[in-house]
């Protein structure tokens, strides 16, 4: 066995660069970490620093990469490792001896003349080098930490009493919370927020998941993307999951399926106004992600099964009824299920969220090096891999529109390329459209109502696709300011044109206030999250989510309702669950400096007004 202090390293590095799979899928077993930390962190810092090493090493025709014979080379892994440790690592030098490391030294003086120029080189073109400010900080960048609160198992109000336990147990400092101004029922903590997440209690039973924010947007367009003015009619009917694993996304379509049709609804009293229980169809086709699958959703639905289970299901303790989303997990290649059998005949939505690239993840190291290749290249025209992508992913999404009897789908990837995006669906479009025997009954794109407040809009010029289409698609850019990783959500509805159908029936644009439920006590006192967490004291910052879950009465008191942050549009039915704390004396140093501020911005005030009184207009004879 080798004594080198990075033989564990490279052999972790050799499989991430051979396996094509993410650091924590390699590094990772059931949760536990399979290598030392030390191996893990040197792994970490060599994928952050590998396109500045490709490029060090591909300079000038590349002879540095076969000067010390790369290619050749059966233990690559460690070669990034060492070079990584000669060039950036914080001795500037390689502990221990070998083979390697002598080939690697023998060329040291150029290798670190030709660092100089690459960095040089690269300042030059974009001011700064093509990797970030210093080229010794190649760091992902710092999304806030987003935790959905799991509402099939906990309510709102309880998850922040926990947090500010939680807060005081492990003595952080910054305690401010937020709700998110796009997605329900997501909290939004500061980066920097030192709790042990995957220990939390609230995380291993499934009452909080640990999930990104714009993973969120594609079941929060099928649920609440549609333009009629009646909710319960886009609810009727059950949905597929077509490509489920590991269930984040399943789980919150369960979630909001559930809260938007069922939940506050009296089945007893008024069973008429209820809807139809309806069934989730969760597929994948390989045996290890479906067994996942299954697992994780025992963890957070009440009730999961599949079509030839035959256990009771559990109670729903609010209706005193069988609980009325139900979960089926199945085995199945969505490719193979047949648009016309019987047990998906009552259908009318579909989920679908292909295998992809994943190049817009890029808050992990091994995803940043990634990305900073992918806009190093500018196009992936040429890579046989995404084309391989992109023509599966069109194949699927064509499938997903040949079930006669649905008229809603979602689609979308976290990738930024074109063609597993745009390209996708306005081939499926073309394709299919021009296949369907009612040539009035067309599948349309739609822009999700609920995310009509977000700006960042599908890419025109477009060859096919019209301002409108590429304005009704949403895309997110973790590297441009979106505090969240990359994703691209598509949403079609099957509109019959000509009667109206394709038309958006004056219906008004919608944001997340509509869907909070009104007067209900979740414990929300505040303000959404304005985008990015400020680094000075303001009366801005303050916690938004209160842990008291007391409820004020409506006669005696008044309450101020909240200004909405810059990120966040008003509606006119303000719930009364989301208001903003009442207002405390600041201290007086922050007071001090307030009022300083204040009175600077009135003589700047006067001063320009004065100026303008001054200037002399000037009249047309």
């Amino acid at each position: 066995m080798s004594t080198s202090p990075y033989h564990e390293a490279g052999k972790l590095m050799n499989l991430i660069l051979t396996q094509k799979k993410s650091i924590k899928t390699v590094a990772f077993s059931k949760s536990k970490l399979t290598c030392s930390k030390s191996a893990y962190a040197t792994v970490c810092n060599a994928i952050q620093r590998k396109p500045l090493l490709d490029s060090i090493l591909n300079h000038d025709g590349g002879k540095l990469r076969k000067a010390i014979e790369l290619d050749q080379a059966r233990n690559q892994g460690l070669i990034y490792v060492l070079l990584f440790e000669l060039l950036f690592g914080p001795y500037g030098n390689i502990r221990g001896g070998g083979k390697l490391k002598r080939i690697i030294l023998k060329h040291e003086a150029a290798l670190r003349a030709t660092k100089e120029k690459v960095v040089q080189e690269s300042s030059s073109i974009n001011g700064t080098n093509s990797i970030g400010e210093s080229t010794n900080n190649i760091l992902p960048p710092k999304f806030p930490r987003y935790v959905r609160v799991n509402t099939l198992k906990s309510p709102m109000e309880e998850i922040v009493k926990e947090f500010h336990h939680l807060f005081e147990k492990y003595n952080v400092t910054q305690r401010d919370i937020y709700l998110d101004a796009h997605v329900p029922d997501l909290i939004v903590l500061p980066p920097t927020c030192p709790l042990p997440w995957h220990e939390l209690e609230m995380v291993q039973q499934g009452r909080v998941i640990l999930q990104d924010k714009s993973s969120c947007f594609s079941a929060l367009a099928l649920v609440h993307g549609h333009q009629e003015t009646s909710k319960s009619s886009q609810h009727q009917g059950d949905f597929i999951d077509a490509c489920a694993a590991p269930g984040n996304k399943t789980s919150h379509l369960a979630a909001l399926v559930y809260k938007s049709c069922f939940k506050d609804r009296p089945t007893i009293k008024n069973p008429n106004n209820t809807p139809q229980p309806c069934k989730i169809f969760a597929l994948d086709r390989s045996s290890s992600r479906h067994s996942i699958l299954k697992q994780r959703m025992m963890q957070l639905a009440p009730r999961v099964s599949d079509p030839h289970d035959k256990d009771a299901p559990q109670k729903d303790p609010k209706h005193n009824t069988t609980f009325p989303v139900e979960l089926c997990t199945l085995h199945q290649d969505f490719l193979q299920v047949n648009p016309q059998d019987k047990l998906f005949r009552n259908v009318r939505a579909i989920l679908l969220d292909p295998s992809c690239s994943g190049s817009g993840i890029v808050n992990a190291p091994d995803r940043m090096a990634d990305a900073f290749q992918n806009e190093k290249n500018k196009t992936a025209i040429d890579d046989p891999r995404i084309q391989s992508l992109s023509n599966f992913q069109l194949v699927a999404l064509k499938h997903a529109m040949s079930f006669p009897q649905v008229d809603r789908i979602v689609y979308s990837t976290c990738s930024v390329h074109v063609q597993e995006n745009e390209d996708v669906v306005a081939m499926a479009l073309k394709e299919i459209n021009d296949t369907i025997f009612d040539k009035n009954l067309k599948w349309k794109l739609v822009p999700p109502r609920i995310l009509s407040t977000w700006k960042r809009r599908g890419i025109h010029p477009h060859t096919t696709l019209t301002l409108e289409e590429s304005n009704s698609m949403i895309r997110v850019n973790g590297l441009d300011g979106d505090e969240t990783n990359g994703f691209f959500v598509s949403y079609f509805e099957r509109v019959r044109m000509g009667n109206g159908g394709d038309k958006d029936d004056n219906v008004q644009s919608d944001n997340v206030n509509e869907y909070v439920p009104k007067g209900s006590s979740i414990g929300i006192k505040g303000i959404y999250h304005p985008g990015t967490f400020p680094t000075t004291t303001s009366t801005m910052k303050r916690d938004v989510l209160s842990s008291s879950t007391t409820k004020r009465s409506t006669t005696t008191s008044k309450t101020s309702t909240s200004k909405p942050t810059p990120s966040t549009s008003t509606t006119r039915n303000e719930p009364s669950s989301v208001k903003q704390h009442d207002k405390k004396p600041l201290p007086k140093k922050i007071a001090k400096k307030l009022e300083w501020k204040r009175k600077q911005m009135e003589r700047k005030r006067q001063r320009l007004q004065t100026k303008l009184s001054s200037t002399t207009p000037i009249t047309k004879k």
